[in-house]
């Protein structure tokens, strides 16, 4: 799992727990039920400014906010709005909230491979905003993920969505994770200087310039697909070429994954090599970039 998810991860468990911990709608009793869940979580902590309930609009407004989140990234943020919660479920079936002014350093911890194209850039911190907003559905065992939505101005913005069942949240344990499957996912990227970052952290790795990582990687880019071409693989093949396309002219692009039938998780950590999950999955791949391959 990369830095990046493992960061979404952490955000997700963070909301979540300062929204499972809100059952009570008076100030001290919210404050001290957001207190006690944070304390159940290791390797999480949170401080914060001041706290506020909107009790008719049912949100939650945490201002100045400084936390260290599981997997260990450090952040902080002008606030954090919770404006949808479960009360019932230790970890709430449906959640809306968003993370404003959201700030951490381009370090290694927070955000891994990253931090040393970031900071020859001059990006030494990551700015933004966050926001989240999901459903599950105990009867089915269904997550519909609505929006986990990332803005980070100097980087890109990015917006995932999607759905995935045999997730039981209620008994949520490692080895009830096995049978997990994923329904759908979209994400759509608006590149700002992602890519940029990403080539430069190729170019550092192969000891040469942006320009030659570049067509390296293009080159090896073309002949995957034409190798998923090959063997008759279309979706493998038109998923890579249009990435090629993307990253020479880079703007937003949408991966799509949407299989004819859900797919299991365990079925990746079975010997499948990217051209096989690709048409596992039915990805495609579609940008508004105009370069001509």
């Amino acid at each position: 799992m990369s830095r990046f998810l493992k960061f979404i991860l952490s955000f997700v468990i963070f909301v979540a727990v300062c929204a499972g911990g809100l059952t009570w709608f008076i100030n001290s009793e919210v404050e001290k039920g957001l207190n006690e869940a944070v304390a159940g979580v290791e390797g999480l902590t949170l401080d914060y400014a001041d706290i506020s309930v909107d009790i008719l609009g049912r949100c939650v407004t945490l201002d100045n906010v400084e936390a260290t989140l599981p997997q260990g990234q450090h952040l902080i943020a002008d606030r954090v709005n919770i404006t949808a919660f479960d009360q019932i479920n230790p970890i709430p079936h449906f959640l809306t909230a968003d993370a404003r002014g959201v700030s951490m350093d381009a370090s290694l911890a927070n955000v891994g491979d990253l931090a040393m194209p970031m900071q020859a850039l001059n990006i030494p911190v990551v700015k933004g905003d966050l926001a989240l907003d999901y459903k599950y559905d105990p009867s089915t065992m269904t997550l519909d993920l609505k929006a986990l939505t990332v803005r980070i101005p100097k980087l890109c913005d990015a917006k995932l969505s999607g759905t995935i069942d045999k997730l039981d949240l209620q008994r949520l344990r490692v080895e009830k994770a096995i049978g997990l499957r994923i329904d759908k996912a979209d994400l759509t990227i608006t590149n700002h200087s992602i890519v940029d970052t990403l080539i430069s952290e190729s170019a550092r790795g192969l000891n040469t310039t942006k320009a030659d990582a570049l067509t390296r990687i293009s080159a090896e880019l073309t002949a995957m697909a034409d190798y998923a071409g090959n063997d008759d693989n279309t979706v493998a093949e038109e998923a890579l070429r249009e990435l090629r396309r993307y990253l020479n002219a880079p703007g937003t692009m949408t991966l799509s994954a949407h299989p004819v039938e859900p797919v299991p998780v365990l079925y990746f950590f079975m010997g499948r090599d990217l051209y096989d999950n690709l048409r596992m999955m039915n990805v495609t791949i579609s940008s508004n970039s105009s370069e001509d391959i």
